[in-house]
C-alpha cells in the first residue's frame, strides 16, 4: 500500500497525458476528414481542446484523490492501535545500489501522514480551479502537477539520503515547467523565463551544496565503520566532532532556507509567484515550501543536534529579522499576489523561529500550523485569481467596491484575512497559541517579539486590503459579479477544513506527537549535554 501510495499519481500523471495525446490525435484525424466551412472546423477545434483539456484534469483528479483515500485507510489504522502514544510506522526497504549502501528506504508514520494529507488535499483543490484555466497541452500539465506530488509524497517518507536528493531536485523540475509554460508574465519583463530560471539556479545551487555535505557525512560515517551508507537512522549515530558536524549541517541548512524562503534567498518566491499561474501557486506554497520545513525538522535537527543548538541564536535572529522585513514590505505591495507571497515567507519564518524553541507545545502548534497556514495561503491565492478575474489587473489599488458587487467574496476574503491573525475557532487559533505558549515558556523575549510580528504581519494584510471592500466602479464588473459554484464550494470547503481542525484538533496531535516528541527530545538532550560540558 505505501508503494501504491508514492507511485500512484506518477502513474496518474502518465495517463492522464497518454489519454491527452491520444485524444487529441484522434480530434486531429476527425478534423481532417471534415470537409465543413472554416468556421466550423474551429468552433470543432475548440471544442476538442476543451473536452481534452477536461478528460485529462478529471483523469489527474481521479488519481489523486485514489491517493487520499489510501492516505485516510493508513489514518484509521493509526487510530485503531491499542496505544496512541506509541509510534505507528510502516516501511518498505530493499537495496538500490548495493555497491554504495543506497537503498530504497521509506517510512511512513504519523507526522509524513500528515504531511502527505494536506499535499494531497491542496493538490486536489489546485486541480479543480485548474479546470477554469484551461491549460495548453494539459496532458502535459496534469503530469507536471503529479509528479510534484509524487516526488513531494516520497520526500516525506524517504530515509535514505542520497534518495533524497534525488526527489528534491525531482519536485523542482516541475515547478520550473509550471512557471516557463504557463506562467504569466508581464509585457515589460525582460527575461521570458526569468521567474523560472531564478528558481531553478537557486534550488541547483542549494542542492550541490546539499550533495556536498551528504557525501561529506556518508565519507565520515565509512571511514569510522568501513561502510558505506547513506541511510538517516544509521548517519544519525555517528560519532563526529563538533566542528565537522557544524560544516555538514550548513549544507543541509542552505537548501532548506532557500526553499522557507529566509532573507535573503527569497527574492525567487516573489519573482515565481508573480510569473505563475493561481494553479501554480497553489502548488508552491502548499506543497514545495512545506518540504523544507519538513527538512529541518525531519533531518536536521535529528542528524546534527549539537551543530542546531549552536547555530539557535542566529537562525532564530535571522527568522524574525525576515518576520518584521516581510510585515513591513507589506504596508507598501500594491501587487495582490506580490503582497500574499510576503504575508507567505512572514509566516513560515514565524515557524522557523519556534522550530529553533525547543519547546514542545511550540513543536505541536507548528506541525498544526503547516497545516492552516497551507489552507489558508491557498485560499487567498483562490480569492487573488478571482479579484484578477473580476478587475483585469493585479493591483490592489485598481479593486474597489467588492462588497457592492461581488456577492459572498468579501465575507470570505474577510475571513481568510482574519485567519491568518489566528481568530478563535479556526486551525491558525489553536496554532499561534500553542506556538506562542511554547515559546514564550522557553524564551519571554522571543514570544513577545513573535506576537508582534504576527500582530504587524496580520495588520498589514488588514490595511493593503481593507478598502477593496467599499468605494464605487464602473458597470464593467457587474457582468462578472457572481462567484461559480466550483469557486465558492473550494473557498467554503477550505473554511470548513479551517474550523474542524480549530474546533477539535486533538486527532491532529494524537497523530504526529509520538514522532515529534522524539525529535523534540533529541533537542532537549542537545541542550542537557551543552550545560553537563558534553558537548
Amino acid at each position: 500500500m505505501l508503494v501504491w501510495l508514492v507511485f500512484l499519481p506518477l502513474l496518474g500523471g502518465f495517463v492522464s497525458w497518454l489519454f491527452d495525446a491520444y485524444l487529441q490525435r484522434s480530434f486531429t484525424q476527425i478534423r481532417r476528414c471534415d470537409e465543413g466551412s472554416v468556421n466550423h472546423i474551429g468552433l470543432m477545434h475548440k471544442l476538442c481542446d476543451k473536452f481534452s483539456s477536461f478528460a485529462a484534469g478529471w483523469v489527474a483528479l481521479i488519481f489523486a484523490f485514489s491517493s487520499l483515500v489510501i492516505t485516510c485507510t493508513f489514518i484509521l489504522e493509526v487510530f485503531k492501535q491499542d496505544d496512541q502514544s506509541q509510534n505507528w510506522c510502516k516501511v518498505v526497504e530493499f537495496d538500490w545500489i548495493p555497491l554504495l549502501g543506497i537503498q530504497f528506504h521509506l517510512v511512513l508514520d504519523g507526522l509524513a501522514l500528515l504531511m502527505i494529507l494536506i499535499s494531497l488535499i491542496v493538490t486536489i483543490i489546485a486541480i479543480i480551479y485548474s479546470f477554469k484555466e484551461r491549460p495548453s497541452s494539459s496532458g502535459f500539465f496534469y503530469f507536471s502537477l503529479l509528479l510534484m506530488l509524487s516526488a513531494v509524497i516520497m520526500l516525506f517518507v524517504v530515509a535514505d539520503l542520497f534518495l533524497f536528493l534525488l526527489l528534491w531536485e525531482a519536485t523542482s523540475i516541475p515547478v520550473y515547467f509550471l512557471i516557463a509554460l504557463w506562467g504569466r508574465r508581464d509585457s515589460n519583463a525582460q527575461l521570458r523565463f526569468n521567474g523560472a530560471s531564478k528558481f531553478l539556479i537557486y534550488t541547483q545551487v542549494s542542492s550541490l551544496i546539499m550533495l556536498i555535505a551528504i557525501v561529506s557525512l556518508a565519507l565520515v560515517n565509512w571511514k569510522l565503520t568501513n561502510t558505506w551508507t547513506f541511510d538517516s537512522s544509521t548517519l544519525m549515530n555517528t560519532p563526529i566532532s563538533s566542528r565537522v558536524e557544524f560544516l555538514i549541517m550548513l549544507g543541509f541548512l542552505f537548501a532548506f532556507l532557500v526553499r522557507i524562503p529566509l532573507l535573503p534567498f527569497h527574492s525567487w518566491f516573489i519573482q515565481a509567484h508573480i510569473e505563475s499561474s493561481t494553479t501554480t501557486s497553489i502548488m508552491i506554497s502548499g506543497l514545495i515550501v512545506n518540504t523544507a520545513i519538513y527538512g529541518l525538522l525531519r533531518l536536521v535537527i535529528p542528524l546534527f543536534p549539537n551543530a542546531s543548538l549552536m547555530i539557535t541564536p542566529i537562525m532564530l535572529a535571522l527568522a524574525i529579522i525576515t518576520l518584521f522585513y516581510a510585515a513591513i514590505l507589506c504596508f507598501n505591495q500594491n501587487d495582490i499576489k506580490r503582497l500574499i507571497a510576503y504575508i507567505h515567507i512572514g509566516l513560515m519564518s514565524l515557524m522557523t523561529s519556534v522550530l529553533y524553541s525547543g519547546s514542545l507545545k511550540a513543536y505541536q502548534g507548528m506541525i498544526i500550523d503547516i497545516v492552516a497556514i497551507s489552507l489558508v495561503i491557498v485560499g487567498l491565492f483562490i480569492i487573488s485569481g478571482l479579484l484578477v478575474e473580476r478587475y483585469s489587473t493585479r493591483n490592489i489599488n485598481h479593486f474597489i467596491a467588492l462588497k457592492q458587487h461581488v456577492k459572498y467574496l468579501s465575507t470570505l476574503t474577510l475571513f481568510f484575512i482574519l485567519a491568518v491573525l489566528g481568530v478563535p475557532g479556526t486551525a491558525n487559533f489553536v496554532a499561534n497559541f500553542m506556538m506562542f505558549l511554547g515559546s514564550y515558556e522557553s524564551s519571554t523575549y522571543l514570544g513577545i517579539l513573535l506576537i508582534i510580528g504576527l500582530s504587524l504581519l496580520s495588520i498589514s494584510l488588514i490595511i493593503r486590503i481593507q478598502p477593496i471592500f467599499y468605494g464605487t466602479t464602473d458597470k464593467q464588473v457587474m457582468d462578472k459579479k457572481n462567484i461559480s459554484f466550483r469557486d465558492l464550494s473550494l473557498l467554503i470547503l477550505i473554511l470548513v477544513m479551517l474550523f474542524a481542525i480549530g474546533l477539535y484538533p486533538q486527532w491532529l496531535l494524537d497523530l504526529f506527537s509520538p514522532t515529534i516528541s522524539k525529535i523534540q527530545q533529541i533537542f532537549v538532550n542537545a541542550q542537557i549535554n551543552l550545560i553537563k560540558g558534553d558537548v
